[in-house]
């Protein structure tokens, strides 16, 4: 490639989402030279507030819950002084009516299962090192366990509503040693989602992005990377900078982009096999977010009237329990394979898709609305999906050694992480991946 002049650093971190962020700011407090790639015009990356048009609210399009064991999140809005607030005032529905005796049945013996599982993992941290008799765990879907178990039939409909709903995926692509293993990591004395970053979750994102830059380190925006080039001595990462080629030297690279992206990347020598057979494995999560905007909070003063037919929709909540104002913003969310499905349609056809389950409990707020916006992950260029899910084979055959760096190149990302689809993960994975080219620059003795 005939580039521009070469830019020099330490390291190099590509994607400036949550990952990204928070391996540059800790590299850059212990004072080594830092550059910070980001394709996009903003920092964040999945982490995404919309405000424009909203008369002072807010709402997320991408991540916003925070449980208790978040202590990477809850510590770095301590530390930025952002105000995280309790939920109190929560409201949120399953659009679709009461599942079955049955199907109750059939979920509690799936979780008896589950915790008495949880207690054979050794280490949660590591569910790759789970005994031997429970690794075939790993080899078995959702389904196929609940088939097994004569328990599919009754117990579908909480089983899709489960996994699209927390793993934005089908119980036919989920692992079940997955929910197990995470069911073990987290623990009984976690609250779930009982956090938010009252301001909006991209407070968090701004937050880093501030402090990495005012430490000195280098923030390039609107700066796609197209190739990589790694040699014994350090890595050229070839970029695309206002139209023209640009690169970037340093003596280590974190990638901190969505592991469905850094394939798409030129790699030189090429990612090993392995690798690109583990990242194979992993399983991109299906997400629309879909966010309607009333006049007023009419839920909070009205119960509903029916529960829609419409399990393509498997919660809703509002986004604004923290907010002032008489408006009010409610959440619609689409995951797993109906999401791929909403994908063909226009976004004004989702939007009135929501609006369609949303007047059969409550049948005058179409009325009230005043604005809306639904947004699909995977059509996401520098995304491609909203989260990862494990599907069978993933946590026990790839997990670990996508873990690893290869040479000069470390990895960062929510998908290295049992912090599954949480912020949690993603600082989680890149404390680790900066823990690691500091030991490295160390070794060489850079200062």
């Amino acid at each position: 490639m005939n580039d521009c002049q070469n830019q020099r650093y330490d390291c190099v971190v590509l994607g400036a989402g949550l990952a990204g962020l928070y391996a540059a700011y800790l590299l850059r407090e212990a004072f080594y030279s830092v550059g910070l790639v980001e394709a996009r015009a903003r920092v964040g990356g999945r982490v995404c507030t919309w405000r424009d048009g909203l008369e002072g609210q807010h709402a997320e399009l991408g991540p916003e819950f925070i449980d208790s064991n978040h202590t990477r999140v809850l510590g770095l809005a301590k530390h930025f002084d952002l105000y995280v607030s309790t939920r109190p005032n929560f409201w949120g529905v399953s659009p679709t009516p009461p599942a079955a005796r049955a199907a109750q049945t059939a979920w509690r013996r799936l979780w008896d299962e589950v915790y008495e599982h949880t207690h054979q993992i050794p280490e949660p941290h590591c569910p790759w090192q789970v005994p031997d008799a429970l690794k075939p765990l790993d080899r078995l879907s959702m389904r196929d366990w609940a088939e097994q178990r004569g328990l599919w039939q009754a117990g579908e409909p909480l089983f899709r509503r489960y996994a699209r709903n927390l793993e934005a995926t089908e119980p036919e692509h989920l692992s079940f040693l997955s929910i197990v293993a995470q069911e073990a990591f987290y623990g009984e004395r976690v609250d779930a989602g009982v956090y938010r970053l009252r301001d909006g979750t991209e407070t968090l994102p701004k937050a880093l992005a501030h402090g990495f830059t005012a430490q000195g380190g280098e923030l390039l925006l609107n700066t796609p990377v197209e190739a990589i080039q790694q040699t014994a001595q350090g890595v050229r990462v070839h970029c695309r900078r206002e139209g023209n080629p640009y690169t970037i030297e340093a003596r280590y690279a974190i990638v901190a982009l969505p592991f469905p992206v850094l394939t798409q990347l030129e790699w030189t020598p090429a990612l090993s096999p392995q690798r690109r057979d583990a990242l194979s494995l992993a399983g991109k999560g299906a997400v629309i977010r879909t966010l309607i905007q009333f006049r007023t909070r009419f839920w909070r003063t009205h119960a509903p009237r029916a529960r829609a037919n419409q399990p393509d929709i498997t919660a809703i909540w509002e986004e604004t329990d923290l907010q002032n104002g008489e408006m009010g913003i409610l959440s619609f969310w689409t995951g797993g394979e109906p999401a791929r499905r909403w994908g063909s349609l226009s976004e004004q056809a989702r939007i009135e898709q929501c609006l369609q389950t949303l007047e059969v409990m409550y049948p005058e707020c179409r009325a009230q609305v005043l604005t809306a916006r639904s947004y699909d992950w995977q059509a996401d260029p520098f995304a491609l999906h909203a989260y990862i899910h494990h599907p069978p084979g993933y946590l026990t055959e790839a997990l670990p050694l996508l873990r690893q760096p290869e040479g000069r190149v470390y990895f960062a990302g929510d998908y290295l992480s049992m912090f599954v689809g949480y912020m949690e993960g993603a600082l989680e994975s890149s404390a680790a991946a900066a823990h690691g080219v500091l030991q490295g620059l160390t070794r060489e003795g850079v200062s």
